[in-house]
């Protein structure tokens, strides 16, 4: 009887541990570069966008060269990025898992070696990203209308080559998996080629824009061949982060580019909300608004139409956030971070003067061109209760104040400050839901958000005056 109650309580226990651990991933890993006590940060995401918001963190100590982390289970695909916090190593991922997946791996001498029954899943993705890498570098070096038979060429290429590796590999990673990498890797491609297109023709002058259009016209449209990525069974699956900017990118060729009409956001929202339906028009109307978010357009009666077909609770809470600091008034969240010296700048310590927050990193070509207009701003109230404050998300120190040397991203005469190295993590970035960059944003004498200016010195000058 006692040998009974034994096995009885044996097969009792067993089955709490399997019920206790079913429902955790495991992130294994080993680097040759880690050390005893190192801190390894894990993030995880329900799809590859930029939401900080849909975002979980965490974090392991490295015992020695290795680490172990477990992380709740989900019944939904979800992406997980790993970062070393090491100088010079780079990130992991971001890599899609499945439910009940394991994440683990090796590195040494800058190789990664995944392991386990998900292992080769892994190691398809890290090499899709190396040849995308790869054709971008390639990629950047034409930039004249009559180069964009090349340069389109070029993209083909490399998506034939990862397309040939996703076939070779398809038995081995997963039918979901499968499908999923193809259309991310499709939709790079499309998205390349729309971008090339975006950012070299908008805001030109009118005859290098007719050469841009007539280019485009003959060359624009090699994506016929490409399967469609909105399938009616595809769109409650988590949405490629190219296909959502590839959608965006398409409507602003045709609507804007095209046609010779200013960007409108409140038109490009009525096309997206009308074209598309469930789980991919929530994901691109969040998105579109998130990416808008620092625009003067923003429209309270545009997101509160959303909200009316928005079912995703995390996308709610973008959208209401959005809507809420849309409004000028709210109270601008206080901080803490360290200047270029090492001391302590709190927003709180400029109440009763008009503050600008200027988030930037270094390489942001958009920053470094709206750098100039900051510097004449600066001068122009430098006398005056206005201060800049100059916010850099550089993940390296050493870079950010190399960078500072130069007075190409800030001026003299702006408070210079760092986030500690954790860049878009840092919580500065969550609480002024800083997405794009630069971001600009303006806090009253009193401590309250101001409404979104232009970002041009006149737009900028016209909100301060409004203050002072």
């Amino acid at each position: 009887m006692k040998k009974i109650t034994f096995l009885i309580f044996i097969w009792f226990f067993t089955c709490v541990q399997l019920f206790a651990t079913e429902d955790r991933v495991r992130i294994i890993g080993q680097a040759d570069f880690l050390k005893d006590g190192d801190t390894i940060a894990v993030t995880v995401s329900p799809y590859a966008g930029r939401l900080n918001e849909l975002k979980s963190s965490f974090a392991a100590p490295a015992k020695g060269s290795r680490f172990t982390l477990e992380i709740p289970d989900d019944d939904q695909p979800r992406f997980v990025l790993v970062r070393f916090n090491k100088p010079g190593k780079a990130e992991l991922g971001p890599l899609l898992i499945f439910p009940g997946d394991d994440l683990d791996f090796g590195i040494r001498k800058a190789e990664t070696l995944f392991k386990g029954p998900s292992a080769k899943r892994f190691e398809v993705q890290q090499q899709l990203a190396v040849l995308s890498a790869r054709c971008k570098q390639e990629f950047k070096t034409v930039y004249a209308p009559e180069g964009l038979a090349s340069s389109f060429s070029r993209i083909d290429s490399c998506t034939e080559v990862c397309q040939r590796l996703l076939e070779k590999s398809k038995s081995g990673i997963g039918r979901s998996a499968w499908e999923w990498l193809c259309n991310e890797a499709m939709a790079e491609a499309v998205t390349s080629k729309l971008g090339y297109m975006t950012y070299t023709c908008l805001n030109k002058p009118g005859a290098i824009q007719d050469r841009y259009i007539t280019a485009l016209r003959k060359y624009g449209r090699p994506f016929n061949s490409y399967p469609s990525f909105l399938a009616a069974d595809s769109l409650d699956r988590p949405s490629s982060k190219f296909a959502v900017e590839m959608i965006y990118r398409q409507y602003l060729v045709d609507s804007c580019i095209l046609t010779r009409r200013k960007f409108s956001l409140h038109d490009c929202y009525l096309y997206e909300s009308r074209h598309f339906r469930g789980a991919m028009r929530e994901q691109l109307v969040m998105e579109l608004f998130m990416l808008k978010r620092n625009s003067p357009e923003i429209s309270a009666a545009d997101i509160e139409d959303a909200l009316s077909y928005v079912s995703n609770s995390a996308f709610r809470q973008v959208l209401e956030k959005i809507m809420a600091r849309s409004t000028a008034g709210a109270v601008a969240p206080d901080f803490e971070l360290k200047d270029e010296n090492d001391r302590l700048v709190k927003l709180s310590d400029f109440r009763g003067k008009v503050v600008i927050l200027d988030f930037w990193f270094t390489g942001c070509g958009a920053c470094k061109a709206l750098a100039p207009a900051l510097d004449a701003l600066e001068k122009k109230y430098a006398n005056r209760p206005v201060v800049f404050l100059s916010v850099s998300i550089d993940k390296s120190r050493e870079q950010w104040l190399r960078t500072l040397k130069t007075n190409q991203y800030t001026s003299p005469l702006a408070v210079k400050l760092y986030t500690e190295g954790r860049g878009d993590q840092h919580q500065v970035i969550k609480d002024y839901d800083v997405h794009g960059f630069p971001t600009i944003i303006i806090v009253d004498k009193e401590g309250r958000l101001g409404p979104k200016p232009e970002l041009d010195d006149e737009g900028l000058s016209r909100v301060i005056e409004g203050y002072l």
